[in-house]
């Protein structure tokens, strides 16, 4: 398919009414003499250029505007500083009275966002300069280029009514109003045509360029945040509310209805701020039950789209109108590339959020991390070749939504691409697969059924639902409520819902739990308050309720949401494995989990923001026979605890204090001292002690030996309040007899480095102790990179021609001028860098060749390099001739092991 600039060329060509056209391989423009030119034209500078061609054929070809009307290239005299500029507008088109009706700005299409700051310049300085210089009135400021489309290449323009706004400040203060997209024919009075559900030409559009939606984010910052000035969060959620009426919209409108998402113009004015407002405002309100699960009504009745305080009307209105023309919902399959409006999403969260206490978002490098370290790729293949199911995923302090983004990520490159050869064949399965991940423009579909999520501030609830549609996940499960409610209060109308549902269990207390879900990841919120309604709520739905920790109830809710067998991957401040205080949790985390990894991070993982030392803990729900089995030693070992510690006692008072004991409690210890049963009541003592004994401690007296021991013996008899809930034992002996029956590896790490160090000013690479990226793609199309070289050598032997055949003519001359001889020289030194230009093309494609035929075969990485541990090919992909091809997956090594992920992947067996 030709690209946009081939389109035009071609379509200049074949024009009758010849008044533009270009050459791109020459880099030549011509315009018609018809039309007046402020300075000569004939080079092609760029693609600015080649916008201007079109721009004029279609005036003049389409818009039946003469050629004599038009003028292009006109200078200005503008003050600036203690000097004058003379800058030139592009394109002037003339009513038959002289006065400019359309003053046009035109823009490359990739430079079209970019320049938008601009427009004052470029426009308002110029036509003010305009009437005051030549007495004359313009009309219409335009600011354009040509938009490709599936239709062809379209206008894409902003007009500014300039008799309305006569400097730029008032169009600002107004919401930057454009009054259409498209120019008029004829000096027709410009409109904009309503946006239709299913209309051929005025529907939302779906494919969308990388360039000018990173362009439209750089504008929505510039503008929202008033030139970067500010990182107020308050602005960030009331675009996120608005993005989210927007996406409310799409999923409501039928075909053939105007979407509610855009501004409107009546004649020739545009409805009122206030009409949007309030309208735009209802879709919010539509967005929050059916969007966000919020039933309750008195929050919607409440609730606004924005802060009008923070968010003026002109920055709605300028909002709406930047971003009424995309899909949201279809708009993923772009021409370059797919998740252009999740990477849009994340990079105005990114640079529009301000993280406060308790809203520490993971790094997206520990989030993959901990993903694959859970190995969800491969549970994710496996439930799909025996269940024709996907896990089911749920993170409850959701935040942004970054681990459920990253897993929906995961699951389709893995599932679908990276390891699709692990699919089984069968009818079933490869049915089951299409429904899940087909059509390609919605391969995250899966998702509305399979991830789950709440979060309890409204506002990141809002930002996580809008960041998972934005991914392309469908409808997630999102529910904006505290993550540790009790199940009945997650209510939503669609079904299925997998969250709501609960049952006591009776080796959990008679508490209620879920036991739906695969898999459960997150960050949990540390040692944060929790809200009025959730304290009430806790006491009685968790065995620990009372607690004050909120990591620590989470934990507790990880338990109650996963089914048997499910996996646990989640961040955790260290103090949970270490402190004192803690303990009652480890316990819990022992009796109900297999802990199967702890993974230690740096201290600078989460800085700027906080510098808590935080673990990875993974780890998987026992099944009901393995906490029966701990509770059952629980109960041996407790049971001979308390017997030890009643005779030990006991053995203090007599030969310690010289106590007399009680006849009736203490009959079996007496028995042995009256029978001198002395290795008996050592054997006791070594038991209770087991700990502290030392080789020499064998041959002290019962007297020396109790005394030596007494603070040991007074700490071993003591049981702690924070941990009666495991039973009146002292915990830490019993589990230690418990871990001896019950006895594991657990996986332990520390990573010193994690691949990057934030700042306040930024982010700077750093080496990367858990995991190694591919560099060099699995797969590659080798024949299209060798071709794109071919292309090039092509066009360059053609102008190498072309001067050549100039040189031969110049050869032919009789008489030689001096103007002559300066373009022999030129076109020799042309002839020089051309000649140069192609040697080293050519000689970068037998480079490129050579690694292809080395380490690619079948447009294959072979499987000896798989694992991605040679170093000559990482370089090629990661500085060299291929960098713009490189990876950046993660690489899953199997034998040659690297990275903690390599090791943990390779040692930890999920059953």
């Amino acid at each position: 398919m030709k690209d946009w600039k081939q389109q035009i060329e071609q379509r200049l060509y074949e024009q009758k009414n010849n008044v533009a056209r270009i050459n791109i391989d020459k880099a030549t423009v011509q315009y018609s003499e018809k039309i007046k030119l402020g300075r000569a034209l004939k080079s092609l500078t760029g693609d600015e250029e080649i916008v201007r061609a079109f721009l004029i054929d279609r005036l003049v070809n389409q818009l039946d505007y003469k050629p004599d009307n038009i003028e292009i290239e006109k200078e200005y005299s503008v003050k600036a500083g203690h000097g004058k500029l003379s800058p030139r507008i592009d394109i002037l088109l003339k009513d038959d009275k002289g006065n400019p009706f359309f003053f046009i700005e035109a823009k490359a299409p990739d430079k079209f966002e970019k320049d938008k700051s601009q427009i004052e310049g470029q426009l308002f300085s110029l036509a003010q300069a305009e009437e005051k210089d030549y007495k004359t009135k313009v009309k219409y400021l335009v600011y354009y280029t040509s938009d490709l489309q599936e239709e062809g290449i379209l206008d894409k323009a902003i007009i500014i009514d300039f008799e309305k706004y006569r400097n730029y400040t008032d169009w600002e203060n107004d919401g930057f109003i454009s009054i259409a997209t498209e120019l008029t024919a004829g000096y027709g009075e410009p409109k904009k045509q309503p946006l239709i559900k299913g209309h051929e030409k005025h529907d939302l559009r779906t494919k969308i360029n990388r360039g000018e939606i990173e362009g439209l984010g750089r504008n929505l910052h510039n503008v929202l945040w008033g030139g970067g000035g500010t990182n107020d969060s308050e602005i960030f959620y009331s675009l996120v509310n608005i993005i989210l009426a927007k996406i409310q919209d799409e999923y409501e409108k039928q075909d053939e209805e105007e979407y509610d998402f855009q501004i409107y113009q009546y004649g020739s004015n545009v409805e009122s701020s206030e009409k949007v407002y309030d309208r735009i405002n209802q879709l919010y309100k539509r967005a929050l039950k059916e969007q966000l699960n919020v039933s309750e009504q008195q929050k919607i009745d409440d609730d606004n789209i924005i802060n009008r305080n923070k968010f003026p009307l002109n920055k709605l209105i300028y909002t709406v109108q930047t971003l009424e023309n995309f899909s949201f919902l279809e708009g993923r399959s772009s021409l370059d590339g797919k998740d252009i409006l999740g990477d849009f999403f994340e990079s105005i969260t990114r640079d529009g959020f301000k993280q406060n206490k308790g809203q520490f978002f993971t790094p997206t490098p520990i989030v993959n991390f901990l993903l694959y370290a859970l190995q969800l790729d491969k549970l994710a293949i496996d439930r799909l070749n025996n269940d024709k199911h996907l896990p089911l995923i749920i993170d409850p302090s959701a935040g942004s939504g970054t681990y459920l983004v990253e897993a929906m990520k995961l699951i389709t490159k893995e599932v679908k691409y990276k390891q699709f050869e692990k699919i089984k064949t069968s009818k079933d399965v490869k049915w089951r697969f299409e429904e899940l991940f087909k059509p390609d423009y919605q391969e995250n579909k899966w998702a509305r059924n399979y991830l789950y999520g709440s979060e309890i501030n409204f506002d990141l609830g809002t930002a996580s639902k809008v960041n998972m549609i934005l991914h392309g996940d469908g409808s997630t499960n999102i529910f904006v409520k505290d993550g540790l409610l009790p199940f009945r209060f997650y209510v939503k109308e669609t079904s299925p819902n997998y969250l709501e549902t609960a049952t006591a269990e009776k080796l959990y207390n008679n508490k209620e739990v879920n036991a739906k879900f695969d898999v459960a990841i997150s960050n949990p919120p540390f040692s944060v308050d929790l809200d009025t309604q959730t304290q009430r709520e806790v006491k009685n739905a968790f065995i620990f309720g009372d607690k004050k920790n909120s990591e620590n109830l989470f934990l507790e809710r990880y338990y109650q949401l996963l089914k048997e067998g499910g996996r646990l991957g989640v961040v955790l401040p260290e103090s949970v494995f270490d402190t004192t205080e803690n303990k009652y949790i480890r316990l819990f985390l022992f009796k109900y989990f297999n802990v199967k990894a702890i993974v230690s991070l740096p201290q600078l993982t989460f800085e700027p923001f906080t510098s808590t030392k935080t673990s990875l803990l993974f780890a998987q729900k026992k099944t009901k026979n393995q906490v029966e089995l701990w509770n059952n030693l629980w109960e041996k070992y407790g049971k001979e605890w308390s017997l030890l510690k009643t005779r030990v006692t006991d053995y203090v008072k007599y030969f310690v204090k010289g106590e007399k004991l009680n006849k009736k409690w203490a009959k079996d210890v007496i028995e042995d001292i009256e029978n001198e049963k002395i290795d008996n009541i050592k054997s006791k003592i070594r038991r209770y002690l087991k700990d502290y004994l030392t080789p020499e401690d064998a041959d002290l007296e019962l007297k020396p030996l109790l005394e030596k021991y007494s603070e040991e013996i007074n700490s071993i008899s003591k049981f702690e309040k924070e941990t009666d809930v495991f039973g009146f034992y002292n915990a830490w002996w019993v589990f230690g007899e418990v871990a001896k029956d019950i006895d594991y590896d657990i996986f332990m790490a520390e990573a010193e480095n994690v691949g990057y160090k934030r700042t306040k000013r930024g982010e700077n690479p750093m080496p990367n102790d858990l995991f190694d990226l591919e560099y060099a793609p699995k797969s590659l199309d080798t024949k299209v990179i060798i071709n794109s070289y071919d292309k090039n050598i092509k066009i360059l032997n053609e102008l190498l021609t072309e001067s050549r055949n100039d040189l031969e003519s110049l050869e032919k001359k009789e008489t030689i001028t001096e103007a002559l001889k300066k373009k022999f020289e030129k076109l020799n030194k042309d002839i020089g860098v051309q000649i140069e230009k192609i040697n080293n093309i050519e000689n970068e494609k037998a480079q490129v060749i050579k690694i292809f035929d080395t380490y690619y075969e079948s447009d294959k990485l072979k499987e000896k390099f798989i694992e991605r541990t040679d170093t000559v090919l990482i370089n090629h992909f990661k500085n060299g001739l291929l960098s713009r091809y490189k990876s950046d997956d993660i690489v899953l090594r199997r034998t040659e092991l690297k990275t903690i992920l390599d090791n943990i992947r390779k040692e930890v067996i999920w059953e």
